[in-house]
């Protein structure tokens, strides 16, 4: 009987390479990335994912494969939110075969997981503790036992990966473009886009219009506190009072909730009807930005939760900064902004620029090497961010 040559299927050299692992010098991202695509193929899933426990109890996007790029570092949850964080909480896998029809599940419209609502995740552990999560999504479910093993088996790989190159607390050199208003330390907080289910959908019309009004009320207070500090006129606080008082938005919340969506699935409907029909549509786009942050805040209020909380000394970390966020941070006291996209692309960068706040963006990789409470230096007369600065480097910041 003649040898052969196994060649086979795509999933045979799926599993060849998972065996083989990930190039050695590569990133956290990048070991990630290769593992979830090798998995993706051997589950026939669109969609692979890996959360890393950073601390704070905080879960981030590390390596993907299924969604853009940018989403990396920037998607976050707390142990025990989401579907995601209860799999760390529970450290047992936990499945459901459409996310939207529950309430544990936490939205983030970047991602657009509507795509994908059959969830399968597991906890990556290492010597009996949490390190991670591993995700898994597909169009419908369930998911079968042996995709639950096939899974299991790599997070050995995966928690070895993060136990050898976790980034926090890496001393790492950025460069974008500034708006030449100073220097400035900080601590870095970054933006969340989930919008929050829990107890929402169980709210009556009543009550969202309620919520709705209480936000505009709450922003249009901060707006006017914005406009006697600014030190030049800003067409962006416009943009923003312009957003709140679209009274389109709250009647297709009425719309939808009077076709029996629940009203938080309906604001998650809104946020992404927004993004879709603004995307192609150039600087008009940035108004989606604010839409999706006002839409946010409103489902914290049904959700009986309180909205984003910045410290005083704090720099803002986002794809984009929307001009809700830039009016909350700069109330409390922060003290610049760092974005990955272009200056233009959110209405929060010029705002801040108006109050005379540091920002640097167009910094593409910031996600690759932050989490929230590392210590940033930013210069945004050079453009110049420092991600865990040495004690020399930030006693240059300061003189």
């Amino acid at each position: 009987m003649p040898l052969q040559i196994v060649f086979g299927s795509p999933r045979v050299q799926a599993a060849l390479n998972l065996a083989a692992g990930p190039a050695s010098g590569g990133t956290l991202s990048s070991g990630l990335g290769f593992i979830c695509k090798q998995l993706a193929t051997l589950c026939s899933v669109p969609v692979a994912s890996v959360y890393v426990l950073e601390p704070g109890e905080e879960l981030v996007l590390r390596g993907n494969h299924g969604y853009d790029a940018d989403v990396l570092g920037e998607v976050r949850l707390k142990v025990g939110q989401g579907i995601t964080g209860t799999a760390v909480q529970s450290m047992r896998p936990v499945t459901v075969d459409d996310a939207r029809l529950i309430e544990q599940f936490s939205y983030f419209p970047q991602l657009g997981e509507e795509r994908y609502p059959a969830f399968l995740a597991i906890p990556v552990l290492s010597s009996a503790r949490a390190r991670g999560a591993l995700v898994l999504q597909r169009e419908e479910g369930p998911f079968s036992e042996r995709d639950l093993l096939l899974a299991i088996s790599c997070t050995r790989g995966i928690a070895t990966l993060i136990d050898a190159q976790h980034p926090q607390g890496a001393n790492l050199l950025f460069h974008g473009a500034g708006n030449r208003c100073g220097r400035t330390l900080g601590m870095a907080a970054v933006l969340s886009r989930a919008i929050p289910r829990k107890r929402g959908d169980k709210a009556t019309g009543e009550e969202l219009a309620a919520a709705f009004k209480a936000v505009r009320e709450e922003v249009h207070a901060l707006v006017e506190k914005a406009r006697a500090a600014a030190t030049q006129p800003t067409r962006e606080l416009e943009e923003i009072c312009t957003t709140l008082d679209d009274g389109r938005l709250e009647e297709r919340a009425q719309e939808l909730l009077k076709a029996r969506v629940g009203p938080s699935l309906a604001l998650e409907r809104i946020a992404a009807e927004y993004a879709r029909a603004l995307a192609i549509h150039g600087p008009a786009a940035r108004r989606a930005v604010d839409v999706e942050e006002f839409l946010g805040a409103v489902a914290h209020r049904l959700s009986g939760l309180e909205p984003s909380r910045f410290r005083r000394g704090e720099l803002l970390i986002g794809v984009h900064l929307p001009g809700l966020a830039a009016l909350r941070g700069w109330s409390h006291g922060a003290v610049g902004a760092i974005c990955a996209a272009d200056a233009d692309a959110s209405t929060g960068v010029a705002l801040l620029a108006s109050l005379g706040l540091p920002v640097v963006c167009g910094v593409r990789q910031i996600f690759h090497g932050v989490g929230n409470g590392d210590r940033i230096a930013l210069d945004s007369d050079t453009g110049e961010v420092i991600v865990n600065p040495t004690a020399a480097q930030a006693a240059s910041w300061r003189r």
